[in-house]
């Protein structure tokens, strides 16, 4: 016999409108700066179906409106399709944002096997949870609970271990990236040289991929449909006469993508709590020296006439030069030699093996290398022109 109470009916299961805030996956992460204070981290998930922010708590007074401005961020790229990874990447090198700071360029992504790991990185004195050691995948859902993870809108797979085919994609004189195509898997690779341009592309590739798979169309003629996508001030275009290559693997067109031939390699200021800044081994001092006189003769390229805080002796007045100098194949921040200078924290590995095989000797100066850099930092959007 029936109560005739059915109890409230079940709420509508509503689509998340962002990336999930927890993850049983290694993270990812990427420091995030604000007036020369590490105020954070970026992190995404490597299953790229998760993703936040972390707030250093020593900077609660500095960053309380970051974390409203990075959750605003990531909802805006979940919406457009990007995979958690690559919502973050797009970051790099970005102006900062007087609330929210901004992923330094020529930042480099760090991997903790679990988020807690990082919070503990962020905030090391922070009392830990009994929740810590607690994985999502330890419970017993056959009870249902509802619905406990999403999945990113329907595409292409963004891996294979196949061979791929791929396509250029340009911007005027700039090659954006890559197209590539291999078994059921269609993505866009931007290259590490082509800055934040590379970045905006790419957004604006994925939704057009998604919207090809929308319609059915195979991976297997995702390339030939893209050239004849008529040229994007955001996307760019593929070549009329390019031809599609061969790479045996996507490792090999990742190699391909991370080589700088258009623009120089950047080397960001360290960051107090880094780990790969930790590891950096201290000079000898003959050696400090030349690496420092290497470091402070190259010629400048940028001179704010500013100076910042020091991340790693915050107590002192602003001592750190907002300056970039160049010797034609590296950029590097004021705070490269200050913090070797005042810290004994050497340069990171590949700017300091650079140094290395050119005994530390500064190359004759050529004329072209100057805007060579300015174009390096426009492409990484340091140099921003004013508004018209």
């Amino acid at each position: 016999m029936s109560s005739g109470f059915s109890g409230p009916p079940a709420p509508a299961y509503e689509p998340p409108e962002s990336y999930a805030t927890s993850t049983r996956h290694p993270v990812v992460h990427l420091p995030v700066m604000l007036d020369g204070l590490h105020i954070g981290y970026l992190w995404a998930g490597t299953d790229d179906r998760s993703a936040g922010f972390v707030r250093r708590n020593e900077f609660l007074r500095q960053a309380y409106e970051a974390p409203v401005v990075w959750s605003q961020r990531l909802r805006d790229a979940y919406t457009s399709g990007l995979p958690a990874r690559e919502a973050i990447r797009q970051w790099i090198g970005r102006p900062e944002d007087p609330r929210g700071g901004g992923v330094p360029a020529g930042a480099r992504e760090e991997i903790a096997d679990r988020k807690q790991d990082l919070l503990h990185l962020a905030n090391p004195d922070a009392e830990r949870s009994p929740w810590d050691s607690f994985r999502p995948g330890d419970l017993d859902r056959s009870q249902g609970w509802g619905p406990l993870h999403f999945e990113l809108p329907p595409g292409y797979d963004v891996t294979t271990d196949g061979p791929v085919q791929y396509l250029p994609v340009v911007q005027e004189d700039i090659v954006l990236g890559y197209l590539w195509t291999g078994g059921i898997a269609a993505l866009f690779l931007p290259r590490a040289d082509a800055g934040a341009p590379a970045g905006d592309a790419m957004g604006a590739w994925v939704q057009r991929l998604r919207d090809l798979y929308a319609q059915h169309v195979p991976a297997s003629d995702v390339l030939a449909r893209c050239r004849t996508m008529p040229a994007d001030p955001v996307a760019g275009a593929v070549p009329a006469d390019a031809t599609v290559q061969d790479a045996p693997n996507l490792q090999h067109l990742r190699d391909r993508a991370s080589l700088y031939e258009q623009s120089l390699r950047l080397a960001n200021n360290p960051v107090p709590g880094d780990p790969e800044v930790m590891k950096r081994p201290a000079l000898e001092p003959a050696e400090r020296a030349a690496v420092l006189r290497y470091l402070r003769e190259a010629p400048a390229v940028h001179d704010s006439g500013r100076f910042l805080p020091d991340a790693f002796d915050p107590a002192r007045p602003s001592t750190v030069p907002d300056t970039y100098q160049t010797d034609g194949t590296w950029i590097w921040l004021g705070g490269v030699p200050h913090h070797l200078e005042n810290h004994n924290i050497a340069p990171e590995p590949d700017l300091l093996h650079h140094i290395r095989a050119n005994n530390a000797q500064l190359p004759a100066e050529d004329p072209a290398t100057r805007e060579r850099a300015k174009r390096t930092l426009r492409w990484h959007r340091i140099l921003v022109p004013p508004p018209a």
